[in-house]
C-alpha cells in the first residue's frame, strides 16, 4: 500500500507541475501590447523624429521584458519587427530588428539573453540567472572584416534569420544567419559564429569557418580559416543562405558578377544557380564547392521562418526597398 501511495503522490505531483509549466502567465503582456504599437510606428511613420522616438520606447520596453526569466518563453509574434532566434535547449535567445531611414540607410539593434540554473547546495532551490545584453551596431567600422572577434560592444549589426547548432554535444560554438539590408545597390547576407560564457557574455567570431579564398575560380584551392562570411550581391535579387537539414550543411547560392569585368563592384553580383555548402566536421565548418542538391524544395529560400515568427512574410521583418 505505501508503494501504491507514493506512485500516486509522486504521479499528482508531475501532473501539477504540467499544468503549471503549460499555464505560464506572463506578467509584462501590456508591455508587449505597447511594443506592437510602436513596431508599426518604426515600419511605417514618415516622420525620421517620430520612427527615432518610437525606437528609443521600443529598446527600453523590451529591455524591461527581457528582465523577466519567464520572458525567454514568450512567443513574440505580436512584434511584427522583432526577429527572435532561440538555442534548441532554450538557454539562450537572440532578439534583432531593423530601423530603415529612407530607401537605403539601415540602422541595428538588439538584446541577447541568456540563462542558467543554478543550486548552492543538493537541497537548495534552484535559481535561475538571467542574462541580458544590449548588442551595438558597429558596422561601419567593422566593414567587412571576416576575421574579428567581436562582441555586443561591437557588433556586426543585421536581422537573425535562423540559427544552427552544433551537431556535436560538446561543442557550444553555434551558427547565426543574418540579413543586412546595408545600401541602395547591395544587400548582404552574413554567417556568423556566436558562443556564450557561463555567464551570458556573447562572442561573435570563433574561428571555425574554413573557406576557400578562390571560390568561383579556377585556381587551386586555398583556404583560410575565418570568423564569419559576409556574402554582397544586387538588392534586385534574392540569395538562398539556409541550413539544409536532409544534406545536414548550410547552403547557399553562388555568387558570380553579370559580367567578368565587373567582379570588383559586389552590386553586380547574383546567383549563377549552383549551390555551395558549409558542412560541419570536427568542430569547423568546412566549406563544399558545387554541392548536388537533387531536391530543389530542400534548397528553396526560406527567406523569413525563423522561430517564434510564425505566418509571417518577409516584408512584416525586413524592410522593403522603395
Amino acid at each position: 500500500m505505501r508503494v501504491i501511495l507514493c506512485v500516486i503522490i509522486i504521479f499528482g505531483l508531475h501532473t501539477v507541475y504540467a499544468k503549471k509549466s503549460n499555464e505560464l502567465v506572463f506578467k509584462f503582456e501590456d508591455k508587449i501590447d505597447s511594443m506592437a504599437i510602436l513596431a508599426d510606428t518604426i515600419r511605417y511613420s514618415t516622420s525620421t523624429i517620430g520612427k527615432l522616438n518610437a525606437n528609443n520606447s521600443f529598446r527600453e520596453l523590451l529591455r524591461n521584458v527581457l528582465t523577466d526569466s519567464l520572458s525567454i518563453f514568450y512567443d513574440f509574434k505580436k512584434v511584427s519587427n522583432l526577429s527572435v532566434v532561440t538555442s534548441p535547449d532554450n538557454q539562450f535567445r537572440i532578439y534583432t530588428w531593423t530601423l530603415k531611414m529612407g530607401n537605403s540607410e539601415y540602422d541595428y539593434y538588439g538584446f541577447t539573453q541568456y540563462q542558467r540554473k543554478r543550486k548552492k547546495s543538493v537541497f537548495s532551490p534552484v535559481k535561475i540567472e538571467n542574462f541580458v545584453y544590449e548588442l551595438n551596431n558597429k558596422s561601419s567600422s567593422i566593414g567587412d572584416d571576416e576575421l574579428a572577434k567581436l562582441d555586443s560592444s561591437n557588433w556586426l549589426g543585421c536581422v537573425y534569420y535562423n540559427i544552427v547548432a552544433p551537431p556535436k554535444k560538446n561543442d557550444d560554438t553555434y551558427l547565426l544567419l543574418g540579413w543586412d539590408g546595408f545600401g541602395y545597390r547591395s544587400t548582404k547576407k552574413i554567417i556568423e559564429t556566436v558562443k556564450f560564457s557561463n555567464k551570458g557574455v556573447v562572442t561573435f567570431g570563433d574561428k571555425i569557418i574554413r573557406y576557400d579564398l578562390t571560390h568561383g575560380t579556377k585556381a587551386a584551392p586555398k583556404f583560410q580559416t575565418k570568423s564569419r562570411i559576409i556574402f554582397e550581391y544586387s538588392g534586385n535579387v534574392s540569395m538562398t543562405c539556409n541550413y539544409n537539414s536532409s544534406l545536414e550543411m548550410v547552403i547557399f547560392d553562388h555568387l558570380a558578377p553579370s559580367n567578368p569585368a565587373l567582379a570588383n563592384l559586389k552590386f553586380t553580383y547574383a546567383p549563377d544557380f549552383t549551390y555551395d555548402g558549409l558542412a560541419y566536421e570536427k568542430k569547423k565548418w568546412i566549406y563544399k564547392k558545387d554541392v548536388d542538391v537533387r531536391n530543389r524544395e530542400d534548397i528553396k529560400p526560406v527567406k523569413w521562418k525563423p522561430r517564434n515568427t510564425k505566418d509571417r512574410t518577409e516584408d512584416t521583418l525586413i524592410p522593403m526597398r522603395e
